[in-house]
């Protein structure tokens, strides 16, 4: 696979001229604008005045495009399930196995709906989604291989067996045609144009049965040649591990059946018929005629897999490595060997780092390497003896980095980041920090996704996060005239400082027009309220106006001589709450005591001065004079 960096041209003048410099947008975007080096002498650019420009760079990352969505949700679901599993105790392998192939099912249907959208398609959309299905395709089988090599518990390590499953999965057509053909007219079907190539290819894949149906069907079936053919396949031997016998009375076995053939080859049984003589030298090894079937395997795996089945029956998984060499040499492909062939070989060889390591070439935006890696991780494979002898190597180091890196990418989109954030959250060493930077780096679009990035950040004991995210909502709620929107953003945030200049703001806009706004969020303050002093105010000066617009005078009295004497009252609030004082002053029916309005007099002198307050310092002395002489002769009176 080609890695060679990539240029971008900016297409902007000032840009060429001076230089570019960048600025981290969000998670995965890039502002770059024209930037000239500071010079060391403070003088005016040379390149002034000019029109600015801002280009916004970001990757383009398949798993955003809407028909691969449905891949990366299924696969989270599958993800935390598979954490949750490994969190309790006990062997969870054959768990494992399950989860294994559940992702392989997510993969196979995102390539069903990939190839149902690609008949629809055309042009270039056409031609990327066929680069869509070669990548998944390609993730399909190297997933479908390390399951069998690394997942699956094979006993005595014979994989023959669940190679070849592998092979005929991946390549179902001369399946398909022996399906086709048994299902069709069944007189003389040698006349079939595919007809000998799917019995050869049916035979590669180790499907003896259908390739003994298949030569039943020939006109010749019962002719000596063809029968002895068929005697020859049905006694031949396939292992099989549960059958109780050994692998060496198989080999046994099986060497004896493979002299028995020999014989019968050497004594020309076969000669009158070009294409049994083939099928039954290929079933003793014979090399010559290996050769001559190259033209039915697509790839070097298919045809080791088949050439495995005639001549290592039972292999065991550890051998792979020297036998897929060497299939690639017969074929001479070691020139041409693609990146798929790679990861193949070297999985074929237990290299599980270097599966790794070509993996990462893969450019499906990190989905494969960041969920096989956590699930070799899991089944222990990352930790072999091999493996851990290798310097610094942490295989819990190597997962994180993935699962951060995936996690970190799909932050960056408008509505898969809290999917990123579950990859994250089972990262138990930088996951943290890098959800701390991250969600803080999220745009906030509207209230509603700040809201849940707050709650997202607090359900992560992230509080400053959520306090600063909280701050930025506020402000600009503040910017956009909605106060009662601020308030609650800064009550979030738990800043008092900022409460109370919203607090503030609220009270200078009653002083200006007589009016209190989001009486719903006053009302529901609650213990919210003890944010901060000025807040305790706006609240108490609202509920002594909901007391004193229900005719509850005495007690919005004794509301207001205990805010007076609190001594929290903004300087520009005197006038106002001492104005407030004049229509209880003159109740009929009395409402302040004689200590009370010592308390209102005693701020009026203090007040005195106050610029708001001169025009209305003589009907408030009046006022508060004859509630005093009142007051004294009613407690007066009650002595």
């Amino acid at each position: 696979m080609d890695n060679t960096a990539k240029t971008f041209v900016i297409p902007n003048e000032l840009c060429r001229r001076a230089g570019v410099a960048a600025s981290w947008l969000s998670v995965n975007e890039f502002g770059v604008f024209g930037h000239q080096k500071t010079p060391k002498v403070d003088k005016p650019s040379h390149f002034a005045p000019s029109d600015a420009s801002v280009f916004q760079l970001r990757p383009d990352i398949i798993l955003f495009k809407p028909i691969l969505r449905k891949l990366v949700n299924e696969a989270n679901g599958t993800f935390l399930t598979l954490q949750a599993l490994v969190a309790t105790e006990g062997d969870h392998k054959a768990e494992l196995l399950k989860l294994s192939r559940q992702y392989r099912s997510i993969i196979r249907a995102c390539l069903e709906n990939l190839q149902d959208e690609v008949m629809r398609a055309d042009g270039d959309y056409r031609e990327e989604l066929q680069n869509y299905i070669t990548i998944f395709y390609s993730v399909e089988c190297i997933w479908h291989l390390c399951e069998i090599l690394f997942v699956d518990a094979v006993p005595g390590n014979i994989v023959l067996p669940h190679l070849l499953d592998w092979i005929r999965f991946h390549f179902p057509k001369y399946d398909r045609n022996a399906a086709s053909m048994l299902a069709g007219d069944l007189g003389g079907l040698e006349s079939h144009p595919d007809y000998w190539e799917t019995v050869i290819g049916s035979l590669l894949q180790g499907r003896v049965k259908v390739v003994r149906a298949l030569l039943k069907l020939h006109s010749e079936a019962e002719s000596q040649p063809f029968r002895i053919v068929d005697q020859c396949l049905r006694a031949m031997p396939v292992y099989n591990m549960f059958s109780g016998t050994s692998i060496a009375e198989f080999n046994l076995q099986w060497n004896h059946w493979v002299v028995d053939v020999q014989s019968k080859i050497d004594a020309k049984m076969f000669i009158s018929c070009y294409n049994l003589n083939l099928i039954m030298k290929l079933t003793v090894g014979n090399e010559i005629a290996w050769g001559e079937i190259q033209q039915y395997c697509e790839t070097w795996y298919e045809m080791l897999a088949a050439w495995l089945f005639f001549t290592q029956p039972t292999v065991k998984s550890f051998e792979l490595g020297q036998f897929a060499k060497q299939c690639i040499t017969k074929m001479s492909i070691g020139n041409r060997i693609k990146h798929l062939d790679r990861m193949l070989l070297a999985a074929m060889e237990f290299d599980i780092l270097q599966v790794i390591k070509e993996i990462q070439n893969m450019t499906d935006s990190g989905w494969f390497v960041s969920h096989l890696t956590d699930l070799l991780y899991h089944s222990g494979r990352l930790s072999d003896t091999t493996i851990e002898t290798i310097e610094n190597f942490h295989p819990d180091k190597l997962r994180e980095s993935f699962l951060i890196d995936y996690g970190s990418l799909l932050m960056g989109h408008k509505s898969l980041w809290q999917v990123g954030l579950s990859y994250l959250d089972h990262c138990p060493s930088d996951g943290p920090e890098v959800t701390k930077l991250l969600l803080a780096r999220l745009p906030l679009n509207s209230e509603m996704r700040a809201e849940k990035i707050v709650r997202e950040a607090l359900n992560r004991n992230l509080t400053e996060t959520a306090q600063s995210i909280c701050k930025v909502q506020g402000m600009a709620c503040k910017n956009r005239g909605r106060l009662g929107h601020a308030l609650a953003w800064a009550l979030k945030s738990q800043d008092g400082t900022f409460v109370s200049f919203l607090s503030n703001k609220f009270l200078r806009e009653y002083a200006e027009s007589g009016d209190l706004n989001s009486i719903d969020l006053l009302d529901n303050l609650g213990s919210c309220i003890l944010a901060s002093d000025r807040l305790m105010f706006l609240g108490k000066y609202y509920e002594f106006q909901k007391l004193y617009q229900a005719n509850e005078y005495k007690e919005a009295a004794n509301l207001l001589v205990s805010l007076l004497e609190s001594k929290i009252i903004p300087n520009f609030f005197w006038s106002i709450l001492l104005t407030d004082a004049i229509p209880l002053l003159e109740c009929e029916k009395m409402v302040f005591s004689s200590t009370d309005t010592y308390i209102i007099m005693q701020c009026l002198e203090e007040q005195e001065k106050t610029k708001d307050l001169k025009d209305k310092l003589p009907i408030l002395r009046l006022s508060a004079t004859r509630n005093l002489a009142r007051a004294l002769v009613h407690e007066a009176q009650l002595k």
